[in-house]
């Protein structure tokens, strides 16, 4: 039932209309570039659509022994029965399967009919089933989507099994994490923001990929929901049993049809479905950066609050020592964007929030992931940038305690310290709207002097410059912040001197404050 190899359950957006489609009529469109949206998905979903598309092509590809996607929906159909020739009745295939002994798509079967009486809990919407878990208020909040369509109860299905987290006991994670509380992230680059685009060079990236020290293997199970799982511990299966791009399902879950529509039963189980716990996500995942700086190991990239920063993209991309970048981070001539995508999570199995970054890159920037003289000289320019607004952030800081303390730049207690810090932050929002088109304006320039000009330039012109910004996060907080009247006007100059102090110290920013400078930027 719902069989999406031939039945057309999936809407496609083009330029021109709005249809659906089956998933070898999605891959012929997708090759086709004719791709403008998938309707039913959301936005914290489309890097698990992404990469099973993406993951599902390389695998069968590979199997059939081709290089050049094919164009034709048949031709497509015909590739994907290649991963399931043992089942005849396309059941891999099919949302919804009755019998609990065979499978049904992202669904495995178990060993028995009598194990049907462990699925008990149900979700009678897609957004039920989904990764989502959550009381705040955010983009991804539970109960947002409620639409019972087909296309979303797939979306929501292949988000679950292929990047969800733990959420209880008996519910554990995919293997691409760290943890139960993390997530499966992208870190990439690509030559397109267009679906058919993305993929397309995603899957050639793929089938390039040399896995001979991986410890997969291209014999290995690629689609973990056509083996039996009854969810006890002693199934788990090993890495070097799995194809190198193998598919997984982390929940034992199935789809129904009642009166209402579809709906979902699920059941727990004693332990991960891949005995992967102690790789740490670090599993060869093709999009994942694997964080280096723990001695004890090497572990998938575990989230922060504040997503991909501008000061934590410099670190990935930079501070080799500490991060390996995905093998789909390979640049090729053609690449012009890094697309970087996930959802933080917590240890109470909450989302916190979805993060997606796209950063344009300009032909000089690509070369730089090719070439190690023009990565360190890019590395310097944007780890130096980092630097300085940390000092001017520092100095903002300061200054901003020092007037809530009344004007005591040395005695200032934590909780001023607190406050100060949560205003000085805006700092960073501002400055990473723009920060990498910064640096590469830096980066484009071959002349010293003009790159002298430019970093000044960009830290104070009077306008909108790093300490330009500060100074107006500054002034808005001893205008707005609470202060005794007769203390105001001292705080507001010790506030000020502890700023300008901090900036032309030695531990500052002095360079930018010699007369020199200044008449050479004046001049300009």
């Amino acid at each position: 039932m719902f069989n999406i190899l031939t039945e057309p359950l999936i809407r496609i957006a083009t330029a021109s209309s709005v249809y659906k489609a089956s998933l070898s009529e999605v891959y012929a469109a997708l090759m086709a570039d004719e791709v403008e949206a998938f309707p039913a998905l959301r936005s914290h979903q489309r890097q698990a659509w992404h990469a099973f598309l993406s993951q599902l092509a390389a695998m069968m590809m590979h199997r059939a022994g081709i290089i050049a996607p094919p164009t034709e929906a048949a031709e497509w159909a015909a590739l994907i029965r290649g991963l399931t020739s043992e089942f005849p009745d396309d059941a891999p295939w099919h949302l919804v399967v009755d019998d609990i002994t065979k499978p049904a798509f992202m669904q495995p079967p178990a060993s028995s009919p009598d194990l049907e009486k462990d699925y008990k809990g149900v979700a009678a919407t897609p957004d039920e089933l989904d990764i989502i878990s959550t009381s705040k208020n955010h983009d991804i909040k539970t109960g947002a989507f409620d639409d019972g369509s087909t296309d979303g109860w797939l979306f929501a299905l292949i988000n679950l099994q292929t990047m969800g987290g733990q959420i209880g006991q008996g519910h554990y994670p995919v293997s691409r994490m760290q943890s139960g509380w993390n997530s499966r992230t992208s870190f990439t680059l690509t030559s397109s923001l267009r679906w058919g685009g993305h993929i397309s060079r995603d899957i050639d990236a793929l089938l390039e990929v040399d896995v001979s020290d991986w410890p997969m293997r291209w014999d290995g199970i690629g689609l973990l929901w056509i083996e039996i799982w009854d969810g006890q511990k002693l199934e788990a299966l090993p890495l070097n049993r799995l194809h190198p791009y193998y598919l997984e399902v982390c929940r034992r879950r199935r789809l129904l049809v009642g009166p209402g529509g579809i709906y979902a039963k699920q059941a727990t189980s004693a332990g991960r479905r891949l005995a992967t716990q102690e790789s740490l996500g670090a599993v060869h995942d093709p999009w994942q950066l694997i964080d280096k700086r723990d001695k004890k190991g090497a572990k998938a990239l575990a989230l922060q609050k504040d997503g991909f920063a501008y000061d934590r993209i410099v670190g990935y991309l930079f501070d080799g020592g500490d991060w390996d970048l995905p093998v789909l981070f390979q640049g090729g001539s053609s690449d012009r964007f890094l697309v970087a995508r996930g959802v933080k999570g917590d240890r109470g199995g909450q989302t916190e929030g979805y993060y997606e970054r796209i950063i344009p890159l300009r032909p000089r920037t690509v070369q730089v992931f090719g070439r190690t003289r023009l990565r360190n000289e890019l590395a310097d320019v944007a780890r130096e940038r980092v630097a300085q607004v940390g000092k001017v952030k520092d100095a903002l800081r300061h200054s901003i305690a020092t007037f809530v303390a009344d004007g005591d730049s040395t005695g200032i207690r934590s909780d001023q310290w607190t406050r100060a810090s949560a205003l000085s932050s805006k700092l960073d929002e501002i400055v990473d709207r723009d920060f990498f088109d910064d640096v590469q304006n830096e980066f484009d320039v071959d002349d010293n002097d003009a790159r002298v000009l430019i970093r000044r330039r960009w830290l104070r012109n009077g306008k909108d410059g790093v300490i330009d910004h500060a100074q107006d996060i500054l002034k808005d907080a001893t205008d707005s912040l609470p202060c005794l009247s007769i203390h105001r006007y001292k705080a507001q100059v010790r506030a000020g001197s502890v700023f300008w102090g901090r900036l032309q110290g030695p531990n500052g920013l002095p360079e930018l404050f010699d007369r020199e400078n200044a008449d050479q930027e004046n001049n300009a």
